[in-house]
């Protein structure tokens, strides 16, 4: 199951560079990666595998990064055809849970795979048709 660690940084040059070198430079391979600025404060969202998640939270808190938020995503797997996610994310509101983040973690030919960001998982797993 992937993991979203969310990172507040100064909006500064050179601030993700020293995020994705602490992380690279501890092993840490990225299956996403999404970063905004906004009233001075860059906010990054780092997507890592399960098994690199203690690893990166150790990069970043050794190189004097705030992680603001850790969670586990719920993977959702897409057969890569317009409509597909509309029809998982109708799902998951029928069911009442609110998706908080998305990002494409894998692709291939014939299926797109997103890690979503959900406060229930279970709830999330449950409205996808999973047990």
């Amino acid at each position: 199951m992937p993991v979203e660690l969310t990172v507040k940084l100064p909006n500064r040059a050179g601030q993700l560079g020293a995020v994705a070198s602490a992380l690279g430079d501890a092993g840490v391979n990225l299956q996403s990666i999404a970063a905004t600025t906004g009233g001075g404060v860059g906010t990054v969202h780092i997507v890592v595998d399960d098994k690199d998640a203690a690893r990166a939270r150790r990069a970043l808190k050794g190189g004097k990064f705030r992680i603001a938020g850790d969670r586990k995503l719920v993977e959702v797997r897409l057969a890569d055809r317009p409509g597909t996610f509309a029809r998982a994310a109708k799902r998951l509101g029928k069911g009442k849970v609110n998706i908080e983040s998305a990002y494409m973690i894998g692709q291939s030919k014939k299926s797109t795979t997103l890690g979503v960001g959900v406060k229930d998982a279970r709830a999330a797993n449950k409205a996808l048709g999973r047990r």
